[in-house]
């Protein structure tokens, strides 16, 4: 089944009401993965935190292509399973939105894959069996800039 990428958050880049980053803006996230229980798992972890938000979420290359033109996003969380080539893919996307910042999520470790997309452009990488808590720390890092 197909989905659009969707916006989940009307007051994009607007902070809420007792937000604790400190310069008042959140880290905005696009979700793109094939599995609608990852996108919604990560939904909800990311929606205990104070300062990250979802903005779009996307299943297919195609569709994650237009949500990273469509909406304003800091981190692109991007599964690698979601192209034949991730590297190209990723390429692809930074092509199109060089200030976007992309974590790919992958299977397992994959050291040829991990070097090859920090080459390209990566900003971080993750085994898909991540621990929830750092996750979090990491799109926080990348966010502040780190690799």
């Amino acid at each position: 089944m197909a989905s659009i990428p969707v916006t989940v958050e009307s007051n994009l880049g607007q902070p809420r009401e007792g937000e604790a980053n400190g310069d008042g803006r959140f880290i905005r996230v696009i979700v793109a993965d094939t599995q609608a229980i990852f996108r919604a798992g990560l939904r909800k972890i990311f929606a205990l935190e104070d300062d990250i938000r979802v903005v779009g979420q996307s299943e297919t290359m195609a569709q994650t292509l237009s949500a990273a033109k469509k909406f304003s996003a800091d981190i692109l969380i991007l599964e690698s399973a979601l192209s034949s080539n991730p590297a190209e893919a990723l390429s692809e996307l930074l092509r199109q939105s060089p200030a976007l910042r992309v974590v790919v999520v992958t299977p397992q470790p994959d050291e040829e894959l991990t070097l090859d997309l920090f080459r390209r452009g990566a900003h971080g990488i993750v085994s898909r069996e991540v621990e929830p808590e750092l996750l979090v720390d990491c799109l926080r890092k990348v966010a502040e800039g780190e690799r």
